[in-house]
């Protein structure tokens, strides 16, 4: 490669064309990070020219400055007869747009104060001379050429006036304004604006420098780009996969801009570009179906900061082309966005809501290669995601550790991605019931039911988990012919309340047939039972939650939407026996908190069935 330092002269003052491959990422420079900086930097080094020319700069007699803005990276594309000579950026497309930009503004701040010499020269720098100009290609006009999904806006740049702001305008036009702002103000607080004009197109022109690398015919532009791309920029990972896709597609002999439109175009909205919290970490959701999608041709855990390294390894190896592999990738998005659609009352998306509030994305790999099938039956679907759901559940209610978890749902999708559509479900299932390592198996329902009447379930559970437990519950509750189903994602709304509540010395006094120590060790093993507990849609304050229990109950009543209260604690169930229920909702003891602990108990099971 050859290395240079240039004016912007030497950029934009000569016929030549700069083209921003299709695939390239949209324009992403901002404000405060990008165009404020960059003005700072042309207005100060105008300021010192001015000073110059009225002999009252500090540096007289010595070499002017340059101001550098970077560096951009250019391959020429082969010429063509009579055609403008062209250049394809292979790093810089941000810094090229966003100067174009600025000298846009410049011009038409010049044109309106009739600084007709800067004008003329400013105007040299946005367009290619009219008569090189091919008839049938009139973009060549323009000094850069954008990506697709910048054309329409770019062409706007350069009207000499906007007219007024839009709802959600293109950031492009956006910058435009910003520095049609900034330098009509800076011209006008001169009582010479033409001379200041004049100026700044010196220093436009003069000052201001870029380090240009251009490209020998034996560099790999792809191993360039990546070099200046992957260490630590602000672009994705998704970016640099994108990039390498549609470069292997060129040399395919492939359309890029057709397989752009056909297959890229979806991953451009911003859906696919919010940020989604995965663990501890936000992640695009671009980046998220690449890596899922990764995962699922590889057989093991691709995290996001590693896959743009294991996306190479993989393409290194795999026969498919790149337009087959783009053409995976959006059939994949489609299911993703699918996948994200699904309500909480369907399987699925039960279980997508689950994965949530635990904060683990492990499964859905899985997920997404059902939904990607699409001979795939709807019950084939549940099946899985109701044997997933009731692994992940009855382990943790058994205190078993989720370490393994990724490798295990990684292994089990290797095997179902060789079976049927028709049994799919069916063998995930067995799958699930055939491990045997103390860190995948699948608890059966006696050590289901020893984990649920565990003493310490409030304190063993975290929060979310027994959100979880709690809302699976009132779900089954509920049924499938309820008027109002109710889904996960609710739970996390909702407050988890002690029926004898944690402070209960006042208003609850121990049993009588008992010596007190062996009372109040019987309460303390009561207390935060499974039986204990319930979900409430208001948190109640603590005067009625730790007052009397017909007080209590009351409170409770008013907000009793919730099965999981109305069913089995302010009325008996039907499972309770009949000499309980009698007096059921008179007060609330040990002995209802057992009954009522071996009822959810029995439902959980129910609700979590496990594979025989």
């Amino acid at each position: 490669m050859r290395a240079d330092t240039v004016q912007l002269v030497h950029v934009f003052g000569t016929d030549r064309r700069h083209v921003i491959p299709v695939f390239q990422r949209p324009y992403v420079w901002e404000q405060e990070r990008n165009w404020e900086p960059l003005w700072s930097d042309v207005r100060v080094a105008a300021e010192e020219v001015e000073a110059e020319v009225n002999g009252t700069s500090a540096f007289m007699g010595q070499s002017p400055r340059t101001h550098f803005l970077g560096a951009i990276v250019l391959e020429r594309l082969p010429p063509a007869p009579g055609r403008i000579l062209a250049m394809n950026v292979i790093d810089g497309q941000q810094r090229l747009t966003t100067l174009q930009v600025l000298l846009a503004s410049c011009w038409a701040a010049t044109k309106e104060h009739a600084a007709q010499n800067a004008e003329a020269l400013l105007r040299m720098f946005l367009h290619n001379t009219p008569q090189l100009v091919h008839p049938s290609h009139p973009y060549e006009r323009y000094k850069v050429w954008p990506s697709l999904p910048d054309r329409v806006a770019f062409k706007r740049v350069f009207e000499a006036e906007l007219p007024p702001e839009q709802a959600s305008e293109h950031r492009l036009l956006l910058a435009r304004r910003y520095f049609d702002s900034e330098v009509n103000a800076w011209l006008a607080k001169s009582p010479k604006p033409a001379e200041r004009a004049d100026a700044l197109v010196i220093a436009l022109r003069e000052r201001l420098g870029l380090v240009e690398i251009q490209l020998e015919p034996h560099d790999d532009a792809q191993v360039i780009f990546e070099t200046l791309n992957d260490r630590g920029t602000r672009l994705r990972a998704s970016d640099l996969v994108k990039n390498t896709l549609f470069r292997l597609a060129e040399q395919q002999g492939q359309d890029v801009t057709a397989l752009h439109e056909e297959h890229w175009v979806p991953f451009e909205s911003t859906w696919w570009g919010e940020e989604v919290t995965t663990g501890r970490f936000k992640r695009a959701r671009i980046d998220l179906l690449l890596s899922y999608w990764l995962s699922i041709q590889t057989g093991y855990e691709v995290p996001v900061e590693r896959l743009f390294a294991d996306f190479r390894r993989w393409q290194a190896n795999t026969q498919a082309s790149a337009a087959e592999v783009l053409a995976d990738l959006a059939h994949h998005g489609r299911a993703m966005h699918r996948l994200e659609s699904l309500p909480g009352t369907e399987p699925t998306g039960r279980l997508l809501q689950v994965l949530d509030m635990l904060k683990t994305t492990t499964p859905v790999p899985i997920l997404l290669h059902l939904q990607a099938r699409e001979g795939v039956s709807a019950k084939q679907r549940a099946i899985a995601a109701d044997a997933i759901e009731s692994l992940i559940v009855r382990r943790f209610v058994c205190g078993l550790t989720t370490k393994d978890y990724n490798r295990l749902f990684l292994s089990v999708l290797q095997n179902i991605r060789k079976s049927e559509d028709a049994a799919i479900g069916d063998l995930l299932r067995d799958q699930l019931a055939a491990q045997t390592a103390d860190s995948r198996h699948w608890p059966d329902d006696g050590d289901f039911v020893d984990g649920l009447l565990q003493n310490n379930l409030y304190r063993t559970l975290s929060g979310p988990r027994l959100r979880v437990l709690l809302a699976g519950l009132e779900a089954y509750l509920r049924g499938d012919k309820a008027e109002q189903t109710f889904i996960p994602a609710q739970a996390a709304k909702l407050s988890v309340e002690h029926l004898l509540p944690q402070g209960w010395e006042q208003h609850y006094p121990l049993a009588a047939d008992l010596p007190e120590e062996e009372a109040k060790n019987h309460r303390s093993a009561a207390l935060h039972k499974l039986g204990n507990l319930t979900l409430t849609t208001t948190k109640l304050n603590s005067s009625v939650s730790n007052g009397p229990w017909h007080a209590k109950r009351t409170a409770l009543n008013k907000n009793a939407v919730l099965l999981l209260t109305a069913a089995t604690v302010l009325q008996p169930h039907e499972a309770i026996p009949v000499e309980a229920a009698r007096t059921w909702s008179d007060g609330w003891t040990e002995e209802h908190i057992q009954l009522r602990t071996l009822l959810l108990a029995s439902l959980a099971v129910k609700a979590w069935p496990r594979s025989k």
